[in-house]
């Protein structure tokens, strides 16, 4: 007989909670239509500041943006992906897709891991730490990780020509 009244109680708790709800867990159609409404105000493809962005190179530039290479658009998001969009082929550090004689400089040239500096010419090609992929840069100019061991008269000449 106890089971019985238990059983009944929780039946009965059951059918209350099913006919009123539990109130602030489930939106009510209006706060539903609300978020949506917010959500495409703040996050519309037009009123992002990420879109403001037209190339790769200064969409990366901004911490909270990245590049969307399927579409060609910038988007808020980050290392995982875009916030708003489903983008396959997402860059967020690095422009894949750019040439290495885009960067003006070494630093910039050797974060892309697809990029390295030739000290004698002051340009960045592609290559690796191994070595320039095309050209006769001398391996003692080839700077392919770091431009921490560039000697110092170099990086002042590279400092001097990116501010012209």
């Amino acid at each position: 007989e106890k089971m019985l009244r238990v059983a009944l109680f929780v039946c009965a708790i059951a059918a209350v909670l099913a006919s009123e709800g539990i109130q602030g867990t489930t939106p009510t159609p209006s706060q539903t239509g609300e978020l949506a409404q917010n959500q495409r105000s703040l996050y519309s493809a037009t009123e992002t500041k990420c879109a403001r962005h037209v190339i790769c190179k200064s969409c990366i530039g901004d911490i909270a943006c990245g590049w969307c290479a399927t579409s060609g658009l910038c988007y808020d998001g980050n290392v995982l992906g875009a916030f708003t969009a489903n983008c396959t082929m997402w860059e967020f550090a690095w422009c894949s897709g750019e040439p290495c004689l885009e960067h003006a400089n070494c630093d910039s040239c050797t974060q892309d891991p697809l990029c390295g500096w030739c000290a004698s010419t002051q340009t960045c090609t592609e290559g690796s730490s191994q070595g320039p992929m095309f050209g006769d840069c001398h391996a003692d100019q080839w700077y392919g990780d770091s431009c921490a061991s560039l000697p110092t008269h170099l990086a002042i000449q590279m400092d001097a020509v990116a501010q012209e």
